[in-house]
């Protein structure tokens, strides 16, 4: 099947609210957040209108002198306005879009957590906490904990380490909506006469359809990592990480198969044109481990300018079950292959300069490697762009006005191969603090 490639225009507006309290009565503090984000897109693979209200509720209670308690509930309830298929979808379509069944979908997220903080020694520190958390997008609860040490070499100098397991929201983009691409593809004419056509192969209308899949399993991840933390002057301290990864229940593709060929479906249904349809559907057969470490470097030479500073290297390397053709190349998929061939090197330098009481510029610079691969279609340059925020607030009273210019000066470039290209991005920003 050949895509053909298409310039599409996006359009999104949003506004977002949020409320921040909090209060202390003898030992115990009590904090609580509330807001409500709502937001629209024209883009066809996202095109929605989207509204969220999450509240949470914190206590933090000082047991004694060696524990301190940390429990909470929280809850985020989601709506969704998607375009809804039509009988006739494959009229009139958008070369690619995404739709859904179910025009409006609603979804409840429900968590309880606690936490507690035990100082074990002088030096040494411990922090074990659980989250559970359940949604009703796919009726699952979640189990999410962790345990975390540190210790305390010096005032200055700091040794942690931990390891715990997180849960990606279940998502309505591979559970609850379809994607479909119009395209082209390539067959053999039936009946074929050599006389008349010498290569007996022609050019159909055709497209991919990758439905959801309410079944999978949820996304997760068990990190283990370690670090150190140091002190090394006034003005200069430094952050070190060493991380390792397991990710569970990675979202792929199935092989799928056709269910339309010369117009002909498995249904009885006839499409015109000699229309072919490809099925293939979301599926949680892949696996990850990743490794890596991060420098990060606080430099502030006045009181003026702050420079924070980091690399990273990040190593992924993916699995899947075999019986899946889409495990293999691109050619297949790539499911397996878009894992494996992702940058190794990220850094950044970023600047933040306070010029008096009013006025603030703040830049930064960052960096990303590129991938090399016998394969053309995973294969990118390096990358490199600027972002320049510029601020004003005449006093507290008054609101943050605030010009961010993401990709100052860059051309259009692709984050990855074959991705919408990215361009400079120039937008104003008002926000309103009060206390």
């Amino acid at each position: 099947m050949v895509a053909n490639p298409s310039l599409l225009k996006d359009y999104s507006r949003g506004v977002y609210s949020s409320l921040n309290f909090g209060k202390t009565l003898d030992d115990t503090q009590y904090k609580g957040s509330f807001w409500i984000d709502n937001n629209s897109r024209t883009e066809p693979t996202a095109n929605g209108q989207y509204s969220t209200v999450n509240g949470d509720l914190l206590m933090i209670k000082q047991l004694n002198e060696q524990n301190e308690l940390t429990m909470g509930i929280g809850a985020r309830y989601t709506r969704l306005k998607i375009p809804t298929a039509k009988a006739n979808y494959y009229t009139g379509m958008q070369p690619y879009q995404r739709l859904a069944y179910e025009r409006v979908q609603r979804e409840q997220i429900y968590n309880v957590f606690s936490q507690l903080e035990t100082q074990l020694t002088d030096k040494l520190t411990s922090s074990l906490g659980v989250k559970v958390e359940h949604f009703t997008r796919n009726d699952t609860t979640e189990l999410q904990p962790q345990l975390r040490l540190h210790y305390k070499v010096t005032d200055d100098h700091q040794l942690w380490t931990g390891i715990g397991r997180a849960v990606v929201t279940p998502s309505a983009v591979d559970s609850t909506t379809d994607m479909f691409v119009l395209g082209n593809a390539i067959a053999s004419i039936p009946n074929c006469d050599l006389s008349q056509h010498p290569s007996c192969v022609g050019m159909y209308p055709a497209m991919n359809y990758t439905a959801g899949n309410k079944d999978m399993d949820n996304e997760s991840v068990v990190t283990w990592d370690a670090g150190y933390r140091g002190k090394i002057t006034d003005t200069f301290s430094l952050d070190a990480t060493v991380f390792y990864s397991e990710y569970d229940n990675l979202r792929m593709i199935d092989d799928g198969r056709w269910i339309c060929t010369y117009g002909y479906c498995e249904d009885g249904t006839k499409l015109p044109g000699g229309t072919a349809i490809f099925r293939n559907s979301y599926s949680d057969n892949l696996t990850a481990q990743s490794y890596g470490a991060e420098l990060a470097l606080f430099w502030q030479p006045t009181e003026a300018i702050n420079f924070n500073t980091s690399y990273s290297f990040i190593d992924t390397q993916s699995e899947c079950d075999s019986r899946y053709r889409t495990c293999d190349t691109y050619l297949n998929g790539g499911y397996k292959a878009l894992y494996d061939h992702q940058p190794n090197h990220y850094g950044s330098i970023q600047m933040m300069w306070t010029l008096n009481p009013q006025w603030q510029i703040d830049w930064w610079l960052k960096h990303k490697g590129s991938v090399s691969s016998s394969l053309e279609y995973y294969r990118t340059p390096a990358i490199t762009t600027l972002d320049l925020r510029v601020a004003w607030r005449q006093k507290h009273s008054w609101p943050l006005v605030e010009l961010v210019v993401d990709g100052l000066g860059s051309s259009t470039y692709e984050d990855m191969p074959n991705k919408a290209p990215l361009e400079e991005t120039v937008f104003m920003r008002l926000s309103w603090t009060t206390l």
